[in-house]
């Protein structure tokens, strides 16, 4: 028994199937990821910390900060999108979740980078902080970025 249409598992009945030329994909990121992104901005404070004097139990994540040699690349996407899972995970099961971002920038890997194109340390570090800043938040994680730490600040 064969038929030109899939059936429906459900239903028996066939499926339409959509072809390239009328497929219309529910999640648009061009379109919907923008707005979010807008309205994560617009309340900073959404997914901080709250007082220590609150009574929910506390729980901290921290994943290994980037060096700011380069671009982030898909194994920074992976170890971030980790800690952001359970970040998520305990601040839905009702934990004051203290999940803070940095950037290692004190040492050679950001220096050798810098010195290898004929650019002065600080100013290579400095933008790639400012870029990898964009493109961690372009992923949507839940980062207190008011406890941000960059180690090659006089204030760390």
């Amino acid at each position: 028994m064969s038929t030109d249409k899939p059936k429906n598992a459900a239903s028996a009945e066939p499926v339409e199937s959509s072809s390239p030329s009328n497929y219309e994909p529910r999640y648009n990121p061009a379109e919907i990821e923008p707005r979010w992104q807008e309205r994560w901005a617009a309340q900073p404070d959404l997914y901080a910390a709250e007082p220590a004097s609150c009574n929910k139990p506390k729980y901290y994540v921290l994943e290994m900060l980037p060096y700011p040699s380069g671009q982030l690349h898909m194994g920074h996407v992976r170890n971030y999108a980790i800690g952001d899972a359970l970040a998520r995970y305990m601040w839905m099961q009702g934990y004051n979740v203290l999940h803070p971002m940095g950037f290692d920038a004190f040492g050679l890997p950001a220096e050798n980078a810098a010195i290898k194109r004929g650019i002065h340390p600080y100013k290579w570090t400095m933008d790639n902080v400012a870029n990898m800043r964009l493109q961690l938040k372009s992923l949507g994680a839940i980062y207190d970025w008011d406890r941000e730490v960059i180690t090659c600040q006089p204030d760390y």
